[in-house]
């Protein structure tokens, strides 16, 4: 994906003149080659990838002036990409079956993560959903991977991860209710944190809307699960043949999909999780 779509920008954009052009074009070889060289399991330096590009590194700082203007670059363009294929792994099943839609995504987000290990890495172990990036610029200020002070980018890479599980969440909830915590049942610390929540935290209560708090306390927990056995299943922690069976993920999915009602439902679930790893695996071999 090149810089101009992950920022979503349209045909009703102004027309971008010749120099603009070439900037674009030069972030999105700087993409490409960055993601490529961090694939191969080569360090990606400034110095590394200006090599790589043909230019000096004076040249590249133009573009990635220090180490978490790249990171924040390249997070970018990983970030657009996983949302993307977990949207596509949803859309077979149209948002009028959002359990489905859970699964989906959830199973593209674990076959993307075993796929694309070292990009996992530089964006996941990095940055949480609710979480500041640990990588700070040169200011000392935190920022998340999808920063507007690199290339314009709109919506934060946290934020389009949490918008598309919490809006399907949030669909769930309307078409099939399921208990809510209420904020007395929740432990005080996490009330305390999330009623002083502003920017992206105030924005998925308001996506989660009715029992915002409760919901949010349900998306979090469901969130740490799931990103619990994908990072174990990634670093090797488990045996392998419990991570190619999957029925470790699948315990895990079925636990989080029974506090939201869809236990009920849990073999045809399954059938969704698997459907989605065949059709990826399959694209992966090039077979249509």
């Amino acid at each position: 994906m090149t810089q101009r779509e992950s920022r979503g920008e349209g045909h009703d954009r102004p027309v971008l003149t010749r120099r603009e052009r070439q900037r674009l074009a030069t972030f999105d070889e700087i993409v490409e080659i960055g993601r490529s060289m961090l694939r191969d399991g080569r360090e990606v330096t400034l110095r590394a990838l200006a090599t790589e590009m043909g230019l000096t590194p004076p040249a590249l700082y133009r573009y990635v002036k220090n180490p978490a203007a790249l990171n924040e670059l390249l997070s970018d363009a990983i970030f657009a990409d996983v949302v993307r294929e977990m949207v596509e792994a949803g859309e077979v099943y149209g948002d009028q079956d959002p359990a489905a839609q859970i699964v989906a995504a959830a199973t593209a987000f674990r076959d993307w993560a075993l796929s694309n290990k070292s990009e996992f890495q530089l964006v996941f172990v990095t940055n949480s959903l609710s979480g500041e990036r640990t990588i700070r610029t040169e200011s000392g200020s935190s920022t998340h991977p999808l920063s507007r002070g690199v290339s314009g980018t709109g919506t934060h890479g946290v934020e389009l991860f949490a918008d598309h599980f919490g809006g399907i969440l949030a669909r769930l909830s309307k078409q099939r209710p399921f208990p809510v915590p209420a904020p007395e049942t929740l432990d005080p610390e996490f009330v305390a944190i999330h009623s002083h929540a502003s920017g992206a935290q105030s924005e998925l209560a308001a996506l989660l809307g009715r029992d915002a708090l409760g919901m949010v306390w349900l998306f979090e927990f469901a969130w740490a699960q799931l990103f619990a056995i994908v990072t174990l299943e990634v670093y090797g922690h488990i045996r392998p043949q419990l991570i190619r069976s999957g029925v470790l993920f699948r315990a895990q999915m079925r636990e989080i999909g029974a506090r939201v009602g869809m236990d009920t439902d849990w073999e045809r679930l399954i059938g969704v999780s698997q459907a989605v790893a065949d059709r990826r695996a399959k694209q992966r071999v090039g077979i249509d």
